[in-house]
């Protein structure tokens, strides 16, 4: 068989992984409009149960992430004063750059043909790269999928883009647990959910409503103004060390919001959703 996946995310690459793994003699093409290590963002996490399905799934990319892995069993809830705290949970975070090497170096030991820099508008241009011939095409291209957009009538999405904004920010501070902390002052209520990923390092996801947003003064902040306020605000937990922002190239200081993504089907012919596409 061959298949052709459209995206070098974590899913399309793990679909990669998992196709060479159930037989070595299919042939597998991912192709990505990124560079290998384009990425922005901090840590992601994993539970102790998605864990075991990785080791179920493959042994070698599961010893990869746990020999990499932060883990902690503890939650962490800072609110009105009080801190409570659940453990027994287990959780790992590892940084998204190096979950993708990892996901990168595992496809192409098991001979996945990755390409980089291959910017895919349209399906049309599989047959100027030779790969019009695909059994199966893979449309792993993300929550703004190209291809889920170009055949929407025939996977009519549902798109409902959430009211509330964040901003996905990281720190030096290490923290023990899985933090959640709530502020609640002039402005409204904000929350940051944070998590170690590395030695050195945890993610600081900062979110709340709109109207908190507008308030504080977000809607015209860039990169820099964002850190500073968010500094300011949580800077009780922060213990002295800075919040960093590593994607200051986009708009609106890099507040976003979730976007609920449903399809009334999840493939057409040949192509099949995965990932954010789906």
């Amino acid at each position: 068989m061959k298949a052709v996946v459209i995206g070098g995310g974590p899913a399309g690459l793990y679909f990669a992984i998992l196709m060479k793994v159930a037989d070595r003699s299919h042939e597998v093409v991912v192709v990505e409009r990124n560079r290998a290590d384009d990425t922005f963002g901090w840590g992601v996490v994993f539970s102790d149960q998605t864990l075991e399905k990785f080791r179920a799934a493959d042994e070698g990319t599961y010893r990869s992430i746990t020999e990499r892995f932060a883990h902690w069993d503890d939650i962490d809830v800072h609110v009105k004063g009080r801190t409570i705290t659940s453990g027994g949970h287990g959780f790992s975070g590892i940084a998204r750059r190096t979950l993708l090497r990892i996901l990168q170096e595992r496809a192409t030991e098991l001979g996945v043909d990755l390409r980089f820099q291959c910017d895919l508008r349209d399906l049309e241009q599989l047959g100027a790269i030779g790969l019009e011939d695909a059994d199966v095409i893979v449309a792993a291209d993300g929550v703004n999928s190209l291809t889920r957009t170009a055949l929407a009538h025939e996977f009519r999405p549902d798109l409902d883009v959430r009211p509330a904004k964040f901003v996905w920010l990281g720190t030096t501070r290490k923290f023990d647990a899985f933090t959640f902390l709530f502020v609640e002052n002039d402005w409204g209520v904000f929350q940051a959910h944070c998590y170690r990923f590395d030695a050195e390092h945890s993610t600081f996801i900062v979110e709340c409503d709109a109207e908190s947003w507008r308030k504080a003064g977000f809607d015209r902040a860039d990169a820099a103004a964002t850190v500073a306020t968010c500094e300011r605000m949580f800077a009780p937990w922060l213990d002295g060390h800075p919040l960093l922002h590593n994607a200051p190239h986009l708009p609106g200081g890099g507040w976003t919001q979730f976007v609920r993504v449903r399809n009334e089907r999840w493939y057409h012919g040949r192509i099949v959703l995965m990932g954010d596409a789906a």
